[in-house]
């Protein structure tokens, strides 16, 4: 190539480096100018949410002095040398014990700490209770308005008891699930409900695409019902509320992620002992009504007497009646050993209560 070509092609190599070298620059200090725009608004934002979290802060320590000043202005105080007596007779006084006193939401309510007061909590022998209460009623007493039966086909399955967890799902879980899809598909009519997440997701591992599609059927039907939701039917007497709520996010969050259902109905017929808090978290997890079986004797011969078998059960702590709707949950008690005793089954008049625990 001749001088005189070679010169302009070197000038004209120069001229697009500097081009380019000024055009990613200038790309360069853009990016870094909105690197930290975004930055500054990331910034902004979390300060906004610590003021934010430090005024709710400021009100909870406001409300918790204010709750201590009353608390403190109702107690007789005491020192360490005082009697167990003194202490006992002051017991009146403590906070969980003023809160349970303040329980007085409408002449239906009820606070079962004064029921406890109630019963003698004797144990006598007899009668279809098996505790001495005489089940009796007018010959004519459906004459006018029928006598409505509800059955609920259901089974309930621990897992683990006298059985390992395998060991039940062989001999017993998987035959009843199984069994349960082929009946609830030859006849629209029937229904089923079940309980323990933790054996259906094990039948959900083990059966085809085919079974599952007539599983989701069945359930945007309504013949299939999952209630509670639960990974298992929690005891809930002696179980730590992170134990009982760690459960229930296992099997909701299942049933989201293979189903795409929720629950919205309780069902605890086996615990030993029932607890306002697991009320409390089954009305956090967007629950409106649930059964439970296992209450003391005298407690449910009281409140079939009463006829307040079926009521709203809210927790002694949820002091604002304008949130009832928020904290309160349709609860109904079975009266008797559910599927051992069921020919005893009745109905209470349909009449609901406030029961507070």
């Amino acid at each position: 190539m001749k001088r005189s070509q070679l010169l302009p092609v070197l000038v004209g190599g120069v001229f697009c480096v500097a081009v380019v070298s000024l055009y990613l620059i200038s790309t360069n200090q853009n990016l870094c100018v909105q690197d930290l725009s975004r930055l500054q608004l990331k910034i902004d934002k979390l300060e906004r949410l610590l003021n934010d979290n430090n005024r709710l802060v400021a009100t909870l320590r406001d409300s918790l002095l204010l709750r201590k000043a009353s608390w403190d202005k109702g107690g007789q105080g005491g020192g360490v040398n005082g009697s167990s007596n003194s202490v006992l007779s002051r017991a009146g006084t403590l906070p969980g014990c003023r809160l349970a006193e303040k329980m007085k939401d409408g002449k239906n309510g009820v606070q079962l700490l004064d029921v406890y007061d109630l019963l003698p909590f004797d144990n006598p022998d007899g009668g279809a209770w098996k505790q001495g209460f005489d089940i009796s009623y007018l010959d004519n007493m459906w004459d006018d308005q029928p006598l409505e039966v509800f059955v609920v086909p259901h089974s309930h399955n621990d897992p683990g008891w006298l059985k390992t967890f395998d060991s039940y799902y062989e001999d017993q879980t998987k035959h009843i699930l199984n069994n349960m899809l082929i009946k609830l598909s030859e006849d629209s009519r029937r229904k089923m409900i079940w309980a323990e997440i933790s054996y259906f997701s094990k039948w959900w591992s083990g059966i085809d695409e085919q079974k599952r599609d007539a599983v989701r059927r069945l359930l945007g039907a309504g013949q299939l019902e999952l209630v509670t939701g639960g990974w298992v039917m929690a005891d809930e007497a002696n179980s730590h509320y992170f134990a009982l709520l760690d459960q229930l996010m296992e099997g909701h969050q299942w049933m989201q992620r293979h189903l795409g259902v929720r629950p919205s109905s309780g069902w605890a017929i086996d615990p030993f002992g029932h607890s306002p808090s697991m009320t409390y978290l089954l009305k956090g997890a967007g629950l409106q009504d649930m059964v439970i079986q296992r209450v003391h004797y005298a407690v449910k011969k009281h409140f079939a007497q009463q006829q307040t078998l079926e009521f709203l059960w809210r927790q002694s702590w949820g002091e604002c009646v304008s949130m009832l709707a928020f904290v309160s949950i349709f609860c109904l008690i079975y009266p008797f050993m559910l599927s051992v005793e069921g020919q005893h089954h009745h109905g209470n008049g349909n009449r609901y209560h406030l029961v507070s625990t």
